[in-house]
């Protein structure tokens, strides 16, 4: 088991984020539009958190975010349209889909030893031939414009207003997430794999740990969350477009949010969405000069400020921090 002194307290912040969280849409009940806002930005959390494990904890450039989340959103919106299955079924398959694609990517990229670089030029070339293949097979796939599905029941949910049922769902997928992550992170040796693997992968293999089982396993489960995130940002948005999962609209951001947050870090993704969430609505007026905006943020933060928000907290103000 790995701890250290500061396990408790923060498991007490993690609860008070829990409560916030769970509290925050509430006076915002009769705004739709804030309430959009705010499930928009937990769904992007849950697609930092995704990139977070892959590249801060195992070192793997997965540039393919948004095809991952895009091919579980295509395989629920097509077997939703036609009737093939219902809206559990769809999802626990695109999930399933995914999760053998990240694992079969990262095999690959582990057992032909690629470098964080090489592992990003394969994914990038994931993405590029995601987009030529939805904007091609139009039949299937609607092409640019795409497709829209709607009437999917949530049961019990459905008392709720549209937009805060999903805010609910993406959050109860967030903090499960969050809550065995910080069990692997602080009550198992998963924790020291990970720390071990930061520092240097080649010393991580000599003292015995299994680099290539942590990578393929991380990648199969964040995969395997991209998949059911994508699916579910489907019917929270409706329309199945290729813009929608595009690397300007996804990757892009993703990365934004996990560097000014903080790699290899458990609030990392919280703090970065919250600030790229009011900082998009912000700069909105720019329409799409927005993604200038962020590609110029992307490199400053890499020039400047790669270490991101948590751990200057953590060095300079409370050691406690995550």
């Amino acid at each position: 088991m790995v701890t250290d002194k500061y396990v408790k307290t923060r498991l007490y912040v993690l609860a008070a984020l829990i409560l916030i969280y769970i509290a925050l849409p509430l006076p915002f009940i009769n705004t739709p539009y804030v309430v959009f806002i705010l499930a928009q930005m937990t769904f992007f959390t849950i697609f930092a958190y995704s990139f977070n494990f892959l590249f801060g904890f195992t070192r793997q450039l997965f540039l393919s975010i948004g095809a991952f989340a895009g091919i579980g959103a295509y395989v629920t919106g097509i077997l939703l349209r036609d009737g093939i299955a219902g809206p559990i079924e769809a999802v626990a398959l695109s999930t399933v889909v995914v999760a053998i694609v990240g694992w079969a990517v990262s095999i690959l990229s582990v057992r032909r030893k690629l470098v964080a670089i090489f592992t990003g030029i394969f994914t990038l070339a994931i993405t590029l031939v995601f987009s030529n293949l939805v904007t091609g097979l139009v039949d299937l796939t609607g092409g640019e414009t795409g497709f829209r599905i709607r009437g999917v029941s949530l049961l019990f949910l459905d008392n709720l207003p549209y937009y805060m049922r999903y805010y609910y769902i993406a959050l109860t997928t967030l903090l499960i997430v969050t809550v065995i992550a910080f069990y692997l992170i602080y009550y198992t040796g998963t924790g020291y794999a990970y720390r071990c693997i930061i520092d240097d992968e080649l010393s991580a293999e000599l003292v015995g740990i299994d680099v290539q089982r942590i990578k393929t396993l991380t990648s199969l489960l964040a995969s395997a969350l991209l998949g059911f995130s994508g699916a579910l940002y489907s019917l929270f948005s409706q329309l199945i477009s290729p813009s929608y999962y595009a690397f300007g609209s996804i990757d892009l951001p993703v990365q934004i949010i996990v560097i000014l947050g903080g790699r290899a870090s458990l609030l990392g993704p919280y703090i970065g969405s919250a600030i790229i969430a009011v900082v998009n609505e912000s700069l909105r007026f720019l329409g799409p000069l927005t993604q200038l905006l962020y590609g110029l943020i992307l490199m400053l933060l890499l020039a400047f400020f790669r270490n991101g928000i948590v751990d200057f907290v953590k060095r300079r103000v409370a050691p406690w921090f995550y």
